[in-house]
């Protein structure tokens, strides 16, 4: 009898060493390990990842006689029901919807739904591939997500009952290519307290992103792509903040928790200008900036700017449409108002296609006086053409770090230069070719330390 018993132990520890290699394989694979042995046959049934999407479905087209044949809204519907129907229907950790599916398949969606709320299921993404179809109303039904931890909707359209009281556990949620309106995402934000990560983008209808009870558990928030958007004004404080969209004002209940944030402006702006004055000088103890603008022209500075004690890192991405008001040397700004920086990437576009690069027939090189900074260790320079403000900004960087260890240049362009085009490619191979000897006649020759890297 205790022999009997040790086999069927070993027996049932064989499967739950099966279960976990089987819960390693996309659900296409692990459908197929079932024609392997009669032991195999039904292992996959308790799968925890269930992303069912054109790939693991199937290929989204596979050849024929004919030639490539693509998988069907009704193959693909077929094919989910199937895997769901042989499911065991417990312990899924993620359920992912991803496919091209339009209004007359809403029953179907339901059902999937249905399915992932009965199972219990941690992590749902859906995502109908720009099809507009609504999001079933019985997710938001009281105790229906109260298992939910990560939502990920796109390309739905969703509009919240009148009885929602929230997700209980949900803690990730993001929102792309989603219509929904201004009081549904304030009552979802309002009603989801253990929220910790959020992001909308393109979401096109919002106009405000507004809370007016307090997010304490927010950590992360996204917002992109925005044209229309007027304000944010949160009831929380995250460390986290990345945003892409038109100037807008930023308001949060405390920024004494932001340290990490990354803004990319769709309309021309200043960077300087944004820097001292902006929303970046609300911030106490910010680690971390990544700021991308398009500049038309210069702005004069306070003579005394804000000073960031806790910056350590600062990635500008720069298009310059130049003109005889812009100087780039004014960037040398940065080294006093972040005294204590270590990283500095300087990423530039020029749209200067008149331009020249520099001469000593252009006149001698303007030397600014030196701020010593003792704490810059890295920088990177790209798009640097070689033009004379650009000669200026690397040199006066180069004299005022003091423990300065790599300092790359390079004429590469590494930012997307979205406003502009390049004129034509013997263009850009010139300025490739102008800005590296520039860098390697003035900068490099100026390099005593052997820091200076091409």
């Amino acid at each position: 009898m205790l022999r009997i018993k040790e086999i069927v132990c070993l027996t049932s520890q064989q499967q739950d060493v099966l279960s976990h290699i089987v819960s390693q394989l996309p659900i296409n694979d692990a459908i197929r390990t079932s024609v392997l042995s009669r032991k195999w046959k039904d292992i996959w049934c308790g799968h925890t990842k269930l992303s069912l999407n054109s790939t693991t479905v199937r290929k989204h087209y596979f050849k024929s006689p004919i030639g490539y044949v693509f998988l069907t809204n009704m193959e693909f519907v077929a094919r989910v029901d199937a895997i769901l129907l042989q499911h065991s229907g417990g312990g899924i950790e993620c359920m992912e919807i991803k496919f091209r599916l339009h209004n007359s398949y809403a029953y179907h969606i339901d059902r999937w739904v249905n399915f992932a709320i009965a199972s219990k299921t941690k992590e749902l993404i859906i995502d109908l591939s720009g099809s507009r179809n609504f999001l079933p109303q019985q997710l938001f039904c009281a105790h229906n997500g109260s298992y939910l931890q990560c939502l990920e909707v796109a390309s739905v359209s969703l509009h919240l009952p009148a009885d929602f009281k929230g997700f209980l556990n949900l803690k990730n949620f993001t929102l792309v290519d989603v219509s929904i309106g201004n009081e549904d995402i304030q009552c979802m934000l309002s009603r989801c307290n253990l929220l910790e990560y959020f992001e909308i983008s393109y979401c096109r209808n919002i106009t405000s992103i507004r809370t007016p009870r307090p997010l304490g558990q927010l950590n992360h928030l996204v917002v992109d792509n925005y044209l229309l958007l007027q304000n944010i004004e949160l009831n929380g404080s995250p460390t986290t903040f990345k945003y892409n969209g038109t100037v807008i004002p930023f308001a949060f209940a405390s920024t004494s928790r932001l340290t990490n944030v990354s803004i990319k402006f769709l309309s021309c702006h200043a960077a300087l200008e944004y820097i001292v004055t902006g929303f970046p000088s609300a911030l106490p103890r910010l680690e971390s900036l990544t700021l991308h603008c398009a500049e038309r022209e210069r702005i004069i500075l306070p003579g005394r700017p804000f000073q960031f004690s806790y910056l350590r890192h600062l990635k500008l991405e720069l298009i310059i449409f130049c003109d005889k008001k812009i100087d780039v040397l004014d960037y040398a700004l940065v080294l006093e108002v972040a005294p204590f920086i270590e990283k500095l990437e300087l990423h530039m576009w020029m749209d200067c296609w008149w331009c020249q690069p520099y001469r000593k027939e252009d006149g001698e090189l303007r030397i600014r006086l030196p701020h010593q900074q003792q704490h810059l260790k890295f920088v990177h320079i790209s798009g640097f053409f070689g033009y004379k403000h650009q000669v200026e900004l690397a040199l006066h960087i180069l004299r005022s770090s003091v423990i300065l260890e790599r300092m790359e240049i390079t004429p590469r362009v590494e930012i997307t230069k979205r406003e502009t085009e390049s004129r034509n490619l013997y263009y850009e191979r010139t300025q490739y070719i102008s800005g590296r000897k520039i860098a390697s006649e003035f900068v490099c020759k100026a390099d005593q330390r052997k820091v200076v890297e091409l």
